[in-house]
């Protein structure tokens, strides 16, 4: 990825094990990765560890607006570029809209390829386990709505 749209935003170098995002406590701006690796907690179970520069982090909170989905913790010292008004950064830079675009088609069709083979896994069930092929089936195909979100404990 081409970094030059991100020299104007301010660096931020942090240390092996700082937490930069905690799922659930709001978060300004997004995140960019320029170097190091971090890995992805949801409710403590380890997602995603992620090194490529370009990735970004906090993009799901911003657009859905929400507080953050998991919390981003560093592995080595890493560098990031943090914009905080990405409505106004990305009508500046469509290529990097077109970056976040294709960063999230690749979220959704790992996931859509993972839903996929479990659905595999179930759909001759006939236990209880067997009601998770419709399930799945009922994700695949509904578009989704924009549903507010309920507090933990609720």
């Amino acid at each position: 990825m081409d970094f030059s749209p991100f020299h104007a935003q301010p660096s931020v170098t942090t240390p092996a094990g700082h937490v930069l995002i905690t799922e659930g406590e709001s978060v300004e701006g997004i995140y960019f990765l320029e170097s190091g690796e971090v890995e992805v907690l949801k409710g403590g179970t380890l997602i995603a560890e992620v090194y490529e520069p370009g990735a970004m982090f906090g993009d799901m909170a911003h657009l859905l607006q929400v507080a953050p989905t998991a919390t981003v913790r560093t592995l080595t010292p890493c560098v990031f570029r943090h914009v905080t008004d990405p409505a106004d950064f990305f009508k500046r830079h469509p290529e990097v809209t077109l970056h976040l675009a294709t960063i999230l088609a690749r979220r959704l069709d790992s996931l859509n390829r993972y839903l996929v083979d479990i659905k595999h896994q179930f759909k001759d069930r006939s236990d209880h386990l067997g009601i998770i092929d419709e399930v799945i089936d009922a994700l695949m195909n509904k578009h989704p709505r924009n549903i507010p979100r309920r507090e933990a404990g609720d």
